[in-house]
């Protein structure tokens, strides 16, 4: 992916999904990754999972340059032993795979802001399918 826009120096007005200072190009990539997250997963375990994500890429920077094990591990970490067991988490778990490969590949994106925005979405919103009965992997 080329990113071809130059970062932008306020929000866009009326988008939820473009944190400030962020390229709508990028945003309008993560956005459905954001939503997935929020839909697959009950409010509480949404927030706790954006929670999560953003302690393991404050983890992930605090380590940079030196010997370390990564996002997805200080995230799987984090979550605990009870994490993975169902649809929900394995689709939340490949949105968030998702995000922080786009956000990678654009050089400026800001893998906190996304993150931050995300846990505040579930904070605001909820999530987008409350109730739903978890599937477990290999029902």
């Amino acid at each position: 992916m080329t990113q071809t826009c130059e970062p932008a120096t306020t929000p866009v007005l009326g988008d939820q999904v473009v944190p400030g200072g962020e390229c709508p190009e990028v945003a309008s990539l993560v956005a459905p990754y954001l939503r997935i997250i929020r839909s697959a997963l009950p409010p509480a375990e949404a927030e706790r999972f954006f929670a999560e994500a953003l302690d393991a890429h404050e983890e992930e920077r605090r380590r940079d340059g030196a010997l370390q094990l990564g996002f997805s591990a200080y995230l799987w970490d984090g979550l605990g032993d009870g994490w993975g067991g169902t649809l929900a988490h394995t689709s939340a778990w490949e949105a968030m795979q998702a995000v922080r490969h786009l956000v990678r590949k654009a050089p400026r994106a800001d893998l906190g802001a996304y993150l931050r925005l995300g846990l505040r979405l579930v904070r605001e919103l909820g999530a987008g399918a409350p109730g739903r009965a978890p599937l477990t992997v290999g029902a």
